[in-house]
């Protein structure tokens, strides 16, 4: 007869289950990564199973060990209980969401507003941090959901869209190029251009387009937000091709919005662990989110307002 796995074997195998590495687990229980290691062992001889596979540096969960922490959520709530904490109390599970800024300061804000009144007492967190940012936070378990506008990839990570939108050139209404219906690469050779900052992918995206159109817009200015972007267009500095979403909603009197052709496509994406389960939070959020995205009516694609 095997002998009974114990308590604390299955609260490593959890650990590691939620954290992905043998380090965030042992740093999440307080003990050493030896002692992880050996406790794994034992519970994978205990129960007769290989529980990981070991991927790129990472532990990758099987099928059965899977399924063990499926079975296992009763055991923690009755644990949890004994702790005199409640599992379906949204308090007991914080949601920590982390998002650039453009994505953060606006519509995730206004996201979790909503969200909060309908689900009252769950804690959330929203911080703010670059893309490459958002990928180191989500691989080390420190946030539970990611926001993106980036395509960004990591065998740890999984990006699910839930908006498809083109960019827009935007400028002054009285800038000369505000004659046009459709801003095109060549149009805006040697014009002056407010560009995102060269550590943005998206930058590196459009030099690309503008490079195979064989132009080259004056650059007169370089922000890291669309907002920034924006606010120069707006005060006649120049046009910024940026994503609109989701920043511009419909077109606004002091700023000329037009189509950028060729289609230039931004996907506003969920960053999700492949490595641990989510959250019941985190699956309600992103399920408000969708909701909010279709409900509020944020463009696709633009056209130039009649005059």
């Amino acid at each position: 007869m095997r002998p009974r796995a114990s308590i604390r074997e299955y609260e490593v195998l959890r650990a590691v289950m939620t954290s992905g590495t043998v380090t965030a687990a042992a740093h999440r229980l307080g003990i050493s990564q030896p002692a992880v290691s050996r406790l794994l062992a034992q519970l994978e001889g205990n129960v007769g199973v290989t529980l990981f596979e070991r991927r790129g540096g990472r532990l990758r969960p099987t099928a059965e060990a899977l399924r063990l922490n499926d079975r296992l959520d009763r055991l923690f709530d009755a644990l949890s209980y004994l702790d005199g904490t409640d599992p379906a109390d949204p308090a007991s599970q914080p949601l920590r969401l982390a998002a650039p800024p453009t994505l953060g300061h606006r519509f995730l804000a206004r996201a979790m507003a909503g969200f909060m009144k309908q689900n009252p007492g769950q804690m959330i967190s929203l911080e703010t941090c670059t893309s490459n940012g958002l990928v180191s936070r989500l691989v080390d378990d420190t946030i539970d959901l990611g926001f993106t506008l980036a395509e960004l990839t990591h065998s740890a990570m999984e990006l699910i869209p839930f908006h498809r939108t083109c960019a827009v050139a935007v400028m002054a209404c009285d800038h000369p190029l505000a004659r046009h219906d459709v801003i095109t690469p060549e149009i805006l050779h040697g014009q002056p251009h407010i560009a995102l900052m060269r550590r943005h992918m998206v930058r590196t995206r459009l030099d690309r387009v503008f490079a195979q159109a064989g132009v080259r817009p004056r650059t007169v200015a370089e922000v890291a937000t669309g907002v920034s972007a924006i606010t120069l267009a707006r005060h006649g500095v120049g046009v910024a091709v940026i994503c609109p979403f989701p920043l511009l909603r419909q077109q606004e009197e002091d700023l000329a919005i037009r189509p950028f052709a060729p289609e230039f496509v931004y996907r506003a994406s969920f960053a999700v662990s492949t490595v641990r389960p989510m959250s019941q939070p985190a699956r309600a959020f992103m399920r408000h989110v969708q909701l909010a995205v279709r409900s509020e009516g944020w463009p696709a694609t633009w056209t130039r307002a009649a005059p």
